[in-house]
C-alpha cells in the first residue's frame, strides 16, 4: 500500500508539474516589482520547503532569506582547478553533456559575432568542432537532462532569440521569434517541457518569462525587471533561482515558483550576486559576485550558513558556473594566469580565476564593457550583470574586453569540509519575571551545531555578581562549577576564576546535536539584579580552531571572550 500511495504521490507531482502556466489561475503577477516595491517579501505557504526524503533533493524555502554566513577557505571545498584549452580565441558558454563526459562550447573568433560550436572531453582531450547551430549563433545556453535538445541564442541585427538544436539530427527550430522583442538565455525544466528565459522589450528592463518547448504559453514570472542572464531550477524542477535588481540597483538573489508565486529575495547584501546555479543536490549554489572587489565566482550552501570565494580578483560578469551532472566539478570561461594548466588550491595561499579579463585590465578599466558607460571601480554597484544594453539587446558578447577566455573546469573536494557553527538558539530564565531575594532562579540555556561535526564543544555561563550556584544539570556527562579563585582557562592563558563559571562540554558534537545546561542560582544580597554571561563555542576538527557565538560584542567575560549579556531584576 505504501509503495502504491508513494507512486500516486509522484504521478500527482508530474501531471501538475506538466501543466501550462494558465492553468494555475489568479497566480501570476500577483506580488511587488522584484526591485523593492510593495509587497516584496510577501509570500504564499512561506513555510513550503521543497525535500525529497528518497532522493535527498531539497531546495530553499519559500520566503526565506538566507543569512550573510560566515565566509569559509576555498580550501574546504575545492581540490584544483583545470585549464582544458589554451588558444589564441576567445571559447565560451560551456554547457555539459547530459553523461557528464563531454563539454560543449563556443568559440569566437576575431570578435566575430558569429561563433563557432565545439565538443571537448572533460579531461581535455578530443577537442572537435561539431557545427550545432552555427550561423548567427551568440551562445549556448542549457540541454535537456535527456542530453537531446540544446537551449541556443541566434542574434540577427542585434535581435536575440531563443532555439533547440537536436544533437541528434541537427535540426534548429526556434523558440520565441518576436521581432520587437529581444528573448535568450533559457533554463530548462527538470522535467524538459518549460523553459524560463531572460526577455527584453526595446526600451524596457529585463525581465523572466516562462515558455513551453514548442514556443507556445509564453508568460511572464511575477513583475521582475532587470533579470541577469544566468538562472536555473531547483532540483525538483518546482522553483527557478535567478538575479535581480533591488531599489539600490544592487542585484541579488532570488526565486520564484515555476507559476508566478512565492517570489522570495534571497541576498540583500551591499554588493552585487548574479547568475546562479543549484548543485544536482540544491544544496549549493555557485553564483558571481563582486563582494570581493571584481566579479568573482562563489559557493554558498541554500541555508545560508557559509559561503566561499572560488576565484581571486579576476573575473568576467557574463561568466555562468555549470555543475557537471554528478556535482562533483563546474565548469566555466576563465582566463589562465600563467602557464600552469593545473593548480592545487590545497597548497594554493590564493584562489584562482575564472574570467577573459586579465588582472591588469580590470585595475585600469575605467568603462562598463556592458554599455560603454563609465564605471568607477571603487564602487561595485556600477557593475551592470544583467546584460542590459542602451537599444534594447541583451547581447551579452559585449562584455569581451580580449581573445584570452578558456575552459576552465573546478574539481571539488569528494566531501567537502564543513566548519562546526554553534548558535544560542534558546535562553529561559524561571521565573522569567523579577525574582525575591530569598528565592532562586534557573537560567536554561540551549545551543545547536548548524555546521559540520567538531571534535568539542562548551557551553558557558558565568554570574560576574557572584551569584552562588544551588544546581546544575545537562544534556552531556560532563559539566564543570568553577567557583571563585578556581583555575579556568583564558583567552591567553590560564587564569583565576574572579567569580562563578558553569561549563557544559560535549565531545563530538555533531551536525545538528543540541546541547541544554541548566543552572539554579542563588541571588546576592548586595544586588538588585542578576547579570549573566552566556556563550557557545565548538572546536572545528580539521582546523583545531574554534567557532563561537558570539563572534563580537561589546561585553567580554572574566576569560577575555565576548559574550551575550542578560539582566533579571530582584527585589
Amino acid at each position: 500500500m505504501r509503495k502504491i500511495l508513494k507512486d500516486l504521490c509522484l504521478l500527482m507531482f508530474i501531471v501538475i508539474l506538466i501543466l501550462p502556466v494558465e492553468a494555475v489561475p489568479g497566480e501570476l503577477s500577483e506580488f511587488g516589482n522584484f526591485t523593492g516595491g510593495s509587497g516584496l517579501n510577501k509570500t504564499e505557504n512561506a513555510s513550503r520547503n521543497y525535500f525529497d526524503s528518497d532522493s535527498g533533493l531539497i531546495c530553499i524555502d519559500a520566503g526565506k532569506t538566507v543569512e550573510y554566513g560566515e565566509i569559509i577557505s576555498s580550501d574546504d571545498l575545492v581540490e584544483e582547478i583545470t585549464f582544458l584549452t589554451d588558444s589564441p580565441e576567445s571559447e565560451l558558454f560551456p554547457v555539459w553533456t547530459a553523461d557528464g563526459e563531454y563539454i560543449l562550447y563556443t568559440i569566437e573568433r576575431n570578435q566575430s559575432d558569429n561563433l563557432e560550436s565545439y565538443r571537448i572531453k572533460a579531461d581535455g582531450s578530443e577537442i572537435k568542432r561539431i557545427g550545432t547551430g552555427e550561423g548567427n549563433l551568440t551562445g549556448f545556453s542549457d540541454l535537456s537532462l535527456d542530453g537531446r535538445d540544446l537551449v541556443i541564442i541566434k542574434s540577427i541585427d542585434s535581435q536575440l532569440d531563443l532555439y533547440l538544436a537536436s544533437l541528434e539530427n541537427g535540426t534548429v527550430i526556434p523558440v520565441t521569434s518576436d521581432p520587437q522583442i529581444s528573448e535568450g538565455w533559457g533554463a530548462w525544466c527538470r522535467l524538459g517541457k518549460k523553459i524560463t528565459y531572460t526577455q527584453e522589450p526595446a526600451g524596457m528592463p529585463s525581465q523572466l518569462w516562462i515558455v513551453d518547448r514548442d514556443g507556445s504559453n509564453k508568460t511572464r514570472l511575477g513583475t521582475s525587471e532587470n533579470v541577469g542572464i544566468g538562472k536555473d531550477w531547483c532540483p525538483l524542477g518546482l522553483r527557478v533561482i535567478y538575479s535581480a535588481k533591488d531599489l539600490k540597483q544592487a542585484d541579488d538573489l532570488w526565486v520564484i515558483d515555476f507559476y508566478g508565486t512565492n517570489q522570495t529575495q534571497l541576498t540583500n547584501t551591499s554588493y552585487n550576486e548574479w547568475n546562479p546555479s543549484f548543485s544536482p543536490d540544491g544544496k549549493w549554489i555557485a553564483y558571481v559576485s563582486d563582494e570581493g572587489g571584481s566579479p568573482d565566482i562563489w559557493l554558498r550552501d541554500i541555508e545560508g550558513n557559509y559561503r566561499a570565494r572560488i576565484t581571486n580578483n579576476i573575473g568576467r560578469i557574463d561568466s555562468i558556473p555549470r555543475w557537471s551532472p554528478d556535482g562533483s566539478e563546474i565548469v566555466f570561461a576563465g582566463h589562465k594566469p600563467g602557464n600552469d594548466s593545473s593548480i592545487d588550491l590545497i597548497n594554493s595561499s590564493d584562489t584562482v580565476l575564472i574570467s577573459d579579463l586579465d588582472a591588469s585590465l580590470i585595475n585600469d578599466l575605467d568603462f562598463d564593457p556592458l554599455n560603454g558607460s563609465d564605471i568607477d571601480q571603487t564602487n561595485s554597484s556600477d557593475i551592470d550583470p544583467t546584460g542590459s544594453s542602451d537599444n534594447g539587446s541583451i547581447n551579452v558578447l559585449n562584455t569581451a574586453t580580449n581573445n584570452d577566455s578558456e575552459i576552465v573546469i573546478i574539481k571539488l573536494l569528494s566531501a567537502p569540509h564543513i566548519s562546526p557553527y554553534p548558535k544560542i538558539t534558546g535562553v529561559e530564565v524561571n521565573p522569567p519575571e523579577e525574582l525575591l531575594q530569598e528565592g532562586n532562579v534557573t537560567v536554561s540555556i540551549t545551543v545547536t551545531n548548524e555546521g559540520g561535526n567538531a571534535s568539542e564543544g562548551n557551553i558557558s555561563v558565568s554570574f560576574p555578581g557572584k551569584e552562588k550556584i544551588k544546581r546544575v544539570e545537562g544534556t552531556s556527562s560532563v559539566v564543570g562549577v568553577y567557583s571563585e579563585g578556581s583555575l579556568i582557562q583564558g583567552k591567553n592563558g590560564e587564569i583565576a576564576a574572579q567569580y562563578p563559571l558553569v561549563e557544559l562540554t560535549e565531545y563530538e558534537w555533531g551536525a545538528g546535536q543540541e546541547e541544554i545546561l541548566n543552572v539554579t542560582v542563588v541571588p546576592n544580597n548586595e544586588t538588585e539584579e542578576i547579570v549573566f554571561f552566556v556563550r557557545a563555542e565548538l572546536k572545528d576538527k580539521r582546523t583545531e580552531t574554534y567557532r563561537r557565538d558570539p563572534l563580537l560584542s561589546a561585553d567580554e567575560d572574566q576569560q577575555g571572550l565576548d559574550v551575550h549579556k542578560y539582566l533579571l531584576k530582584v527585589r
